[in-house]
């Protein structure tokens, strides 16, 4: 009788484990269940000619800047387009799209690309859109010849030691705006 009931509770401990490793596995927060990836790979997917840029006639034009922003406990990635469109979306799923209809936003997500877009030039071209990376921050530069980023670690960002960080300091430039927008509509629907 002690052998059956050690074989069941083998059994048991077996099945329990399994039940475990599939509630970790399925029940665990996951970027996969956010909205973050789609709306991440839409931005990439943008061409000039879907917000509205004319053919420039073989001339190379940045329409758009991207950053990925790891921060301590999620990843920002905002989209900023020449149209003045700039969108925020962070992996824990919160997300603020468009912006281009309101003023402040609209002239801070052009002044980053006015003022940056002469980097794509010392860019490394990209022929698919790489993750998010834990401690770099990219910006990628979306050109009518294609998509180039430059990278620099979060550290050297932050020691104000990187040739980035003034191009960072511009992006939350458009993140503050678009916070400020985010509160105030945030304000609109309390009332």
């Amino acid at each position: 009788m002690s052998e059956k009931f050690l074989g069941l509770l083998s059994k048991f401990s077996f099945y329990n484990i399994i039940g475990i490793l599939l509630v970790l596995t399925y029940c665990t927060p996951s970027v996969d269940r956010t909205p973050y990836k789609e709306l991440r790979e839409l931005a990439f997917e943008t061409e000039y000619d879907d917000i509205g840029i004319q053919n420039p006639n073989g001339k190379t034009v940045v329409y758009g800047i991207i950053m990925d922003w790891p921060t301590q406990s999620e990843i920002v990635t905002l989209a900023t387009f020449l149209s003045g469109d700039a969108s925020i979306f962070l992996t824990s799923g919160a997300s603020f799209i468009g912006g281009g209809g309101r003023e402040r936003i609209q002239k801070s997500s052009l002044r980053l690309i006015h003022k940056y877009a002469y980097l794509w030039k010392q860019g490394k071209k990209v022929r698919w859109t790489p993750n998010p990376d834990l401690d770099q921050v990219r910006f990628f530069f979306l050109t009518t010849q294609g998509t180039y980023y430059l990278e620099d670690t979060v550290s050297e960002i932050d020691a104000d030691t990187s040739t980035l960080t003034p191009m960072f300091d511009e992006a939350q430039a458009v993140i503050s705006e678009i916070r400020i927008e985010a509160e105030k509509e945030k304000d609109d629907d309390d009332e």
